[in-house]
């Protein structure tokens, strides 16, 4: 699931960052849309690479 997530994240960031240099985008595509879905790919890397890990609990 982990290494699903890594690929998940590295490709939906890679179209993210690039696809806007071919077709033309409108304002809220470009400051809201693209912020959000690299924030998300962001998300999915970390996961995948266990840098979050919801299963630990740490006791204070």
């Amino acid at each position: 699931m982990k290494t699903l997530l890594l690929w998940t994240g590295v490709i939906t960031l890679a179209v993210s960052l690039s696809h806007g240099f071919i077709t033309d985008q409108s304002i809220v595509h470009s400051l809201l849309l693209h912020p959000l879905i690299i924030l998300l790919s962001f998300v999915f890397i970390a996961i995948g690479l266990g840098e979050w890990d919801f299963n630990k609990t740490t006791k204070q």
